[in-house]
């Protein structure tokens, strides 16, 4: 798994040392014109582990149905698909369960998304221009989890219009790093997480071990069936320099320069796939 963490900008969600708390949830709660066919899913913090707990679906009269999911260790990713498409029009809600942690006995925080399905299936390949901002800064922070004061990169990274037939509330932001002093053949996947509700920019934290020197990003989205958008060959790229430094310039994106982008980055996608084990 990547070291970087991945938040929504302006505000970074804090993940206090070893608690396996739910991030967000694709739909999100609240979310209207949900597709039928959409699978379900939350991201968790990279502490949680999964052990079969239960994903409940509430259907409209009430009755609750255990549905089956699924766990990615690489996205910190929990998805469940109805076995049957979703009744167009109707209110639903999905329980995700609060997880245990790999170095914490207490469980952590889950959460319930109430939604609204729509009319229209997910058909259609999801569309996004790629990333088109990065600029960068250095934070000092004490870290609980080792008591002591820590550096970390954080870059801000503007995003590209999205669109999909199911929604942008249906979409799910996958980053990777494309360039770095611990990049080597492939892209190196920052934990995915729902696409942000301002769709604008989002956040990364990388170590200063992994971040110091020429760093490039890309980007692709997911929707609600599993179906990927050709944007990974748009990166945007930096130089930073190791603390004392003077501070960064940012940068629009642009066709990466590393000819194997788009296809090292559908193969990522398909690799994470691959991982997925089935409780």
């Amino acid at each position: 798994m990547a070291a970087g963490a991945f938040a929504a900008a302006p505000a970074a969600r804090a993940e206090p040392c070893g608690k396996p708390d739910l991030v967000d949830m694709v739909p999100p709660d609240g979310a209207v014109a949900v597709p039928p066919n959409a699978t379900l899913a939350a991201h968790y913090t990279s502490a949680a582990d999964y052990l079969g707990e239960e994903v409940v679906l509430v259907r409209p009269d009430m009755s609750e149905q255990v549905l089956p999911a699924m766990w990615d260790a690489t996205e910190q990713r929990l998805s469940a698909t109805p076995p049957q498409p979703l009744e167009p029009g109707t209110v639903y809600e999905v329980r995700w369960p609060a997880l245990r942690g790999l170095n914490a006995a207490a469980p952590g925080v889950g959460d319930n998304a109430r939604f609204t399905t729509g009319t229209t299936f997910d058909v259609g390949q999801p569309t996004f221009a790629g990333l088109v901002g990065l600029s960068w800064d250095l934070e000092r922070i004490n870290d609980e989890c080792v008591d002591e004061l820590v550096e970390r990169f954080v870059f801000d990274i503007n995003l590209g219009p999205a669109q999909d037939d199911g929604g942008t509330n249906g979409l799910t932001l996958m980053l990777f790093q494309t360039s770095g002093p611990t990049v080597m053949d492939m892209p190196r996947p920052i934990p995915a997480r729902a696409w942000p509700t301002d769709g604008k920019s989002v956040q990364v934290r990388l170590s200063t071990g992994d971040a110091v020197g020429d760093i490039c990003f890309a980007g692709i989205v997911r929707d609600t069936t599993g179906q990927l958008s050709q944007s990974g060959d748009v990166e945007v790229c930096v130089h930073t320099t190791a603390p004392p430094f003077f501070r960064g310039c940012s940068v629009a994106g642009a066709r990466g320069g590393h000819g194997w982008a788009l296809a090292s980055l559908a193969l990522a996608a398909l690799v994470l796939r691959r991982r997925t084990r089935t409780r």
